[in-house]
């Protein structure tokens, strides 16, 4: 049994934390989340205060989604209707981005009506759950193949994560506070904490197994790499919109947005319940999503001038080169394996 000796395979065991995948997960989702898009930048490590908070938040947060998929058996919906209770967690009630009629840094918000900036809650939830939490836990299988359908965390592991992720919160929430002389309001409260709530409640209902029922092949892992890099990018584009402003209504820009979110986890769902999906399928498509987030960021360093800040920059492109490589060599193009997914895996 190797790997597994130590460990239940069954969701609701009590497991003993594997530190491999464990350390791995923890440290992805802030390094992708944060500083391949450069929210967090070189010249930003004299904010020691800001970097504990992103670690403690979005490390812990990214365990205790995937150890909640894992335990619950829930499916890739389940697993992404979690990424979005995680997102309007942090920034409705944490940073209140989304309710902050001026940002963090002093900036308009587009798209705002009953206190609400709706295209910015949109494009930030779906930026959070693909790059923050999504994409870690796939790459994070894909390095641990042997451990992919085990959870990881005991049940004293869990409360210990769940208390830096609660720290982690509280940090973003003092930031805030700091930052800025915007308050939440009561009924703004109330308001994040349902939506949470109802993602949350509703990722547990999505149990349902995927099974492979195409009779057409998968398309070539490249395609898969090349929609993930285009995805990214218009995502990645709403950015722009949501603080510059259009002509276009915003409630235009904002369906627009979650059909195109829709439209693209569709596709994604069928293709990897076509025959032949591998995990060099999902290898190239994080890659593809990796790369657009880190040319947005390459756009934000090079827009605020600080020269260590871009070479920085381009040494974390370094690293997703050196690291995609070392995946790609444990990976196959296209063939089923015991570490490939079961039915109802959402990664």
């Amino acid at each position: 049994m190797g790997a597994g000796r130590n460990r239940s395979t069954k969701p609701g065991g009590d497991q003993h934390a594997h530190p491999g995948p464990v350390l791995v997960l923890f440290l992805l989702s802030p390094l992708i989340g944060e500083i391949v898009g450069a929210a967090f930048r070189f010249s930003y490590l004299a904010q020691p205060l800001r970097a504990a908070a992103i670690v403690c938040f979005y490390g812990a947060g990214v365990l205790l989604v995937r150890e909640a998929v894992r335990r619950r058996g829930l499916d890739g919906w389940g697993l992404l209707l979690l990424a979005l209770a995680f997102a309007v967690l942090e920034e409705g009630l944490g940073l209140q981005t989304i309710f902050d009629p001026q940002g963090m840094d002093g900036e308009t918000v587009y798209g705002r009506a009953f206190d609400v900036n709706w295209l910015w809650a949109v494009v930030v939830a779906g930026y959070h759950a693909v790059w923050s939490i999504v994409v870690p836990i796939v790459l994070t299988h894909l390095a641990f193949p042997a451990e992919r359908h085990a959870a990881w965390l005991s049940r004293s592991m869990l409360s210990v994560f769940a208390g830096v992720f609660a720290v982690g919160f509280a940090l973003f929430v003092f930031i805030s506070l700091v930052r800025s002389d915007f308050r939440l309001s009561a009924a703004q409260i109330v308001g994040g904490c349902a939506a949470v709530i109802i993602l949350v409640w509703s990722a547990g209902r999505c149990r349902r197994p995927w099974a492979t029922t195409s009779t057409k092949r998968s398309p070539e892992p490249a395609t898969v790499g090349w929609l993930g890099f285009g995805a990214g990018l218009a995502w990645l584009m709403l950015y722009l919109v949501a603080f510059i402003g259009s002509p276009a209504p915003f409630v235009v820009w904002t369906l627009a947005a979650l059909v195109f979110a829709a439209a693209l986890a569709g596709i994604m769902r069928r293709w990897a319940a076509r025959p032949g999906w591998s995990r060099r399928h999902r290898l190239n498509g994080c890659l593809g999503a990796v790369l657009a987030l880190w040319l947005f960021g390459l756009f934000l360093v090079a827009n605020g001038g600080r020269t260590d800040d871009i070479v920085f920059h381009f040494v974390v492109l370094a690293g997703i080169t050196v690291g995609y490589l070392w995946l790609r060599s444990r990976t196959r193009p296209a063939a089923v394996s015991d570490s490939d997914p079961r039915p109802g895996d959402p990664a």
